[in-house]
């Protein structure tokens, strides 16, 4: 299938809250942040990274590294940005796994991030059989989508997709394919503690947060743990079935 067919196919899939019945999804309408969504821009990655040095700022064929960190390790980047997903991996991979439209959207544009020395990662699509070259780090794909949904799934496999995660204790994020809400669940919860109305406005809202934790060489200013969303950000959202 091709990856534009895909997209019209998961376009039509899913529908947001205001096309749907709040009381079908358990949900408390909440029209400003409805208002958030809608408003909410196409996420640029690169932009939203743009207070950081420009370090030793360096391009392999799989990925813009922004920012050398070399108190970390000699080849550390504080953000690695993916560029974008092969068509046919990103349309495979869509296809078995259902992918909703935004994520399919944005692996498009960026497959996949490492951002804020591991703070916050987003999954990728990797070629089915790819060989890793663990001896060059410039040249390593992404975490994988697929995998990382096979060996740490989210509480519902049928209606939540993991996305990403937190790297300071494993918090998975996932997109919830009933509603396209995104939410943040501990490692074993079955609850988010945590909830965005889109993929834009937690990547737009997240990145800024975690980027005033960090000074612009890039060393955190702040405890690991402060990396975590606060429960007290929560929003009326998704709730597993």
């Amino acid at each position: 299938m091709s990856l534009n067919r895909l997209l019209k196919n998961a376009d039509s899939s899913f529908c947001s809250p205001r096309t749907r019945g709040y009381g079908e999804l358990g949900m408390t309408k909440n029209k400003e942040l409805d208002g958030a969504a809608e408003a909410a821009p196409m996420v640029d990655l690169p932009k939203l990274i743009a207070k950081f040095r420009a370090v030793n700022n360096r391009e392999s064929d799989v990925a813009f590294f922004h920012t050398h960190v070399p108190w970390v390790a000699p080849d550390a980047y504080l953000n690695i940005i993916f560029k974008p997903a092969a068509g046919e991996v990103l349309s495979d991979v869509g296809a078995k796994i259902r992918m909703p439209a935004p994520v399919l959207e944005l692996l498009a544009r960026h497959n996949g991030a490492k951002l804020l020395s591991g703070s916050l990662s987003l999954y990728g699509v990797v070629r089915h059989g790819q060989l890793l070259n663990r001896s060059d780090p410039f040249s390593l794909p992404p975490f994988n989508i697929e995998f990382e949904n096979q060996s740490w799934p989210p509480p519902d496999r049928d209606r939540f997709l993991k996305i990403g995660g937190y790297g300071f204790d494993g918090s998975g994020v996932c997109i919830d394919r009933h509603n396209l809400h995104i939410g943040v669940f501990r490692r074993g919860g079955r609850d988010p503690y945590c909830s965005w109305p889109s993929l834009d406005v937690w990547l737009n809202s997240e990145i800024k947060r975690l980027s005033e934790l960090f000074d612009p060489s890039g060393k955190r200013l702040v405890e690991g743990s402060q990396t975590l969303p606060s429960p007290t950000t929560d929003v009326p959202g998704i709730r597993p079935s």
